[in-house]
């Protein structure tokens, strides 16, 4: 059996077995039973040598009893009883298997042994397995969830692979805020048998998979890392936020899960070779990979800014050359469009500052200037014509809630269409549009933000970090050769 039909058993198993299965909320052993028994359709088989019932459900005394084959076990007992837990899936034929408890290598001494010792039961019977010390997976396609204390989780085209559980579900719960839908998720842990290495090729063949993320704090096969990297980014991106860069960072990665770290620059230079998006920040994996998503891929750097006020696109045209993009000179041609659609008062000059016009007619001089690679919008720009006689016209002379009422229904209209309209530019163009404006709660509930999300243009919340990303999307291009460098 090789490694990709191996995993396929830990995403999408027929059967599947607790070991350590509880009636105590809380506990690994009964949260994770619960999640099992009430999404997906498999067969789940609770081990417990005490009870005969657990959640309800027939329970076992040993996983050697269970009457039906076993692809999957999920080892929650103590690191202690690991071994004995592991002997016995040995011994039932078991193929993957799933170690939460710590207490293994990341602590040292008797831990290590301990770890190799379940290493060497387990490649005796060809069982993979993810952990020890770990947080569980997921796979929203299959329903199979073994991670009990998730946010709420999108279906979607990212997976993730996360050395760390509880950055994991930080990272999830982004996620679902801005709208990315996740296929998988995996919390690595100390990964004694299954590498980081192992996950990214897997899901460098998934084809649920269209972007990978990965927070790795150090890799145990370096050297294949790199050429599955090398091959799988021709195909789609991936992107990896690396820690342990700082002396001190590299002594908590290795006490965290016994990872092995190495040389910033290093890895800097390794990533750039085999076309690995990195990022810093813990928000970037999800903002850049709905830029990746959501946007196609640039041929040039040369960004347009447009916005409806002047401060917004001072911080955005520094944030873009911050990011090493390039604010270029409008042609004399462009210039004169936009005084066509926009009122003297405007910038004449890149940033477009519309001086509070209404800046979506700006839209298509900007993408047909052949010095413009893509456009970054700094605050809102889907509001109707009427919207700036509504603000004109003085407070004694319009009746507030019923012309507020009419006007946001026009703006939610006028703004759908917009949007539409911007989405086939994008295509047409082939150059992203990425948008900047700060939303409040009540605008997410509405139909334009959702059409935003479910097409991966969810906006950015500052200037800066739409940057970020548009720089991040120009480096993937650059990679693939498709962006001049």
């Amino acid at each position: 059996m090789n490694l990709v039909q191996h995993l396929d058993y830990l995403f999408n198993p027929r059967s599947v077995a607790v070991v350590g299965a509880s009636n105590i909320p809380g506990k690994w052993g009964c949260d994770i039973l619960n999640l099992l028994l009430t999404r997906g359709e498999r067969k789940v088989y609770p081990i417990n040598k005490n009870r005969a019932e657990v959640l309800g459900v027939k329970a076992y005394s040993s996983i050697r009893e269970v009457p039906g084959p076993v692809d999957f076990a999920v080892i929650t007992v103590s690191a202690e009883a690991v071994p004995a837990a592991m002997e016995d899936c040995v011994q039932k034929g078991v193929k993957t298997a799933l170690v939460i408890p710590g207490g293994f290598a990341e602590i040292g001494g008797d831990g290590a042994k301990k770890e190799q010792e379940v290493l060497e039961i387990a490649g005796r019977g060809g069982i993979r397995f993810i952990g020890p010390n770990c947080a569980g997976h997921l796979d929203t396609f299959s329903e199979l969830f073994t991670a009990p204390y998730l946010p709420p989780v999108r279906k979607g085209p990212v997976s993730f692979v996360s050395q760390s559980g509880n950055l994991g579900l930080v990272v999830l719960a982004m996620g679902y805020r801005a709208g990315l839908g996740f296929s998988k998720y995996i919390s690595s842990g100390n990964e004694a048998d299954l590498h980081f290495e192992d996950y990214l090729e897997y899901l460098g063949q998934d084809e649920k998979t269209k972007v990978i993320l990965g927070y790795v704090e150090g890799l145990r096969e370096s050297r294949r890392f790199l050429e599955l990297a090398g091959e799988i980014t021709k195909k789609k991106p991936v992107v990896v936020m690396k820690v342990g860069s700082t002396d001190c960072g590299a002594r908590a990665a290795c006490s965290h899960t016994a990872a092995l770290s190495g040389s910033d620059e290093v890895w800097d230079a390794a990533f750039k070779q085999s076309g690995v998006i990195r990022v810093e920040e813990v928000r970037d994996l999800v903002e850049v990979a709905l830029v990746l998503l959501g946007q196609p891929l640039p041929r040039g750097k040369r960004m347009a800014v447009l916005t409806v006020g002047g401060g917004l696109g001072v911080i955005a045209a520094d944030a873009l050359r911050g990011c090493g993009l390039e604010v270029p000179l409008l042609s004399p041609a462009t210039v004169e469009k936009l005084n066509r659609v926009l009122s003297g008062r405007w910038s004449r000059g890149n940033p477009v500052d519309t001086s509070g016009d209404i800046s979506y007619p700006c839209l298509l001089p900007l993408l047909e200037d052949e010095n413009v690679d893509g456009v970054l919008i700094a605050g809102p720009v889907w509001a109707p014509a009427g919207f700036s006689a509504f603000i004109s016209t003085p407070p004694w002379e319009r009746d507030n809630l019923a012309d507020l009422e009419q006007l946001a229904q026009a703006i939610e209209e006028e703004s759908l269409r917009n949007l539409d309209a911007t989405m086939e530019l994008m295509k047409r163009y082939q150059k992203p549009v990425v948008l900047s404006v700060w939303v409040t709660d009540d605008v997410r509930s509405g139909e334009l933000y959702k059409k935003l999300e479910r097409n991966y243009l969810t906006p950015y919340p500052t200037p800066d970090r739409a940057a970020k990303a548009l720089a991040r999307l120009v480096e993937y291009s650059e990679y693939l050769g498709i962006a001049r460098a």
